[in-house]
């Protein structure tokens, strides 16, 4: 007996205690005894045909991809198998016989072009229904709007009322909304203050998660609070009890936009995000004294923190201590390690260069067996299947010669420009930090250092890694200079960096 899988679907949940799951395999399986077909598998899928990804769908085309002996697969009829393009490709993919046993009809690949035909216009008439429903439920949710009905899921604050088809207030959370609302219409509190107010009060999300500053911003802005809201882009009315009163809802909306704009003119501070407290790890954030004075101090996001506040000016004082000691390297060590770098490139260059010739014998060679096969086949040698497969093998293989050769495009030119400025900038590192505002300095800081942290007043931070190699390089040199030591220890030292 033929093998075959079985596949039911119903289009909700809800229909799952009906008789339609029951129905189809009832169906189905009697087709099967009739048709003298096995059923070794049934896939049953409860969720729409609309939605991506349907599990059963896809575990269906998984076990057939790896049992090529099951050749067959019955379905009640095709809106039940597919609704959508995609479906029907990857069924088409699979390459087995299909039955549509409620419609008499079986696509293989040796149907008829008419069946093939009809299959394809019931999967437009399938996709045009699904394209329908979603259209009527939109334009059920806009006549909602119109009449001053909530049209979708409630926001936080309040519940769907399935009976009235509108929304009511949520009495455990509306009292809370109404407090950050007052709050923050006091324009004493930001928006991040707002929020931990929201999580101490015990303000959650539906799914029982933390709130976020966005989070409440969204709500802060939205009018719904107030009796109003916004659907596709138009304001309505809403015939829901407002939370908090119009007037409270245009307090804040003005607050908001005045420390919008605030934002967008405000003061650029150079060390912003770049440094972090070393006691609890929060962010050290910038304020200004007196309009003028600049100061950091640490966000207490964490608790307490015992930081105290730093300026400006020595932070950027303290940044730069690492770089005082690019600035001692030596003129004979710089050019040392320049003669040194043009060295490597030079065996580098000799050595893709040998590479390159190596691989274009390869490709040569294939170009020859190519031409060699292809003569076969005008003399009736080989069959025209297995010159076939062997020009495919062989174009594969000059493919992958190709993009090895592209790989191997010089850049040594460019590495060796790229050694050199990195030279020349270590050198000259302190004058053109010291020179530097406190924006340009942040540049150069951040070329140069990472995981910057105050501690007790004072900067930790460390060297990236190239420079690094090149400053420890440095210090050990003066050691070594220090202590008399021959210039072949110290370039020793050197070379096994």
């Amino acid at each position: 007996m033929e093998k075959a899988v079985l596949y039911v679907r119903v289009s909700s949940k809800e229909q799952e205690k009906g008789f339609s799951i029951p129905s189809q395999r009832k169906l189905l399986k009697d087709y099967a005894e009739k048709q003298g077909l096995r059923v070794v598998r049934e896939f049953e899928e409860i969720e729409s045909a609309k939605a991506a990804g349907r599990s059963e769908f896809e575990k269906m085309l998984e076990f057939l991809q790896k049992n090529a002996e099951v050749e067959h697969i019955l379905v009640e009829k095709t809106d039940r198998l597919t609704r959508n393009f995609r479906d029907m490709v990857k069924i088409d993919d699979v390459g087995r016989t299909v039955h549509f046993v409620k419609e008499g009809q079986i696509i293989s690949k040796d149907a008829r072009q008419s069946d093939k035909m009809m299959y394809g216009i019931k999967v437009v008439l399938a996709k045009s229904y699904i394209d329908l429903l979603s259209e009527e439920t939109s334009k059920g949710m806009l006549e909602k709007a119109q009449q001053g009905l909530y049209p979708s899921w409630a926001p936080l604050g309040y519940m769907n009322n399935h009976e009235t088809k509108g929304i009511d207030i949520d009495f455990s959370r509306a009292g809370i909304i109404r407090h950050l609302f007052e709050t923050y219409s006091s324009g004493t509190v930001s928006l991040l203050e707002l929020t931990r107010i929201a999580r101490e009060m015990g303000l959650r999300s539906r799914k029982g998660r933390p709130l976020v500053p966005f989070t409440i911003d969204n709500m802060l802005k939205n009018p719904v609070y107030a009796g109003d809201f916004v659907w596709k882009g138009e304001r309505y009315k809403g015939k829901h009890e407002a939370i908090i009163s119009r007037a409270l809802f245009e307090a804040v909306q003005r607050i908001r936009e005045s420390r919008r704009w605030a934002r967008r003119y405000r003061r650029e501070f150079a060390f912003r995000g770049f440094l972090r407290c070393g006691h609890c790890g929060g962010m050290m954030t910038p304020f200004e004294k007196k309009g003028k004075y600049v100061y950091y101090r640490c966000t207490k996001t964490r608790g307490q923190c015992p930081e105290k506040e730093i300026t400006e000016d020595k932070l950027a004082e303290l940044l730069g201590e690492p770089l005082k000691r690019f600035g001692k390297m030596t003129k004979e060590r710089a050019e040392w390690l320049r003669q040194g770098l043009a060295g490597n490139v030079a065996q580098e260059k000799q050595y893709r260069a040998q590479e390159r010739k190596k691989l274009q014998r390869e490709y040569e060679e294939i170009d020859g067996k190519i031409g060699r096969l292809y003569e076969d086949k005008l003399a009736g040698v080989v069959d025209a299947e297995f010159w076939k497969r062997k020009y495919d093998d062989y174009r594969a293989e000059q493919k992958r010669i190709e993009e090895r050769l592209a790989e191997n495009a010089e850049k040594s030119e460019e590495y060796l420009e790229d050694a050199n400025i990195i030279l020349e900038l270590f050198q000259s590192m302190p004058g053109l930090y010291l020179a530097a505002d406190n924006s340009e300095k942040r540049k150069l800081l951040e070329m140069m250092l990472s995981n910057s942290i105050v501690r007790d007043g004072k900067v930790e931070s460390e060297l990236r890694k190239t420079f690094a190699i090149l400053a420890d390089g440095v210090e050990e040199e003066e050691r070594l200079i220090a202590e008399n030591a021959p210039l072949e220890e110290r370039n020793k030292n050197w070379l096994l960096r």
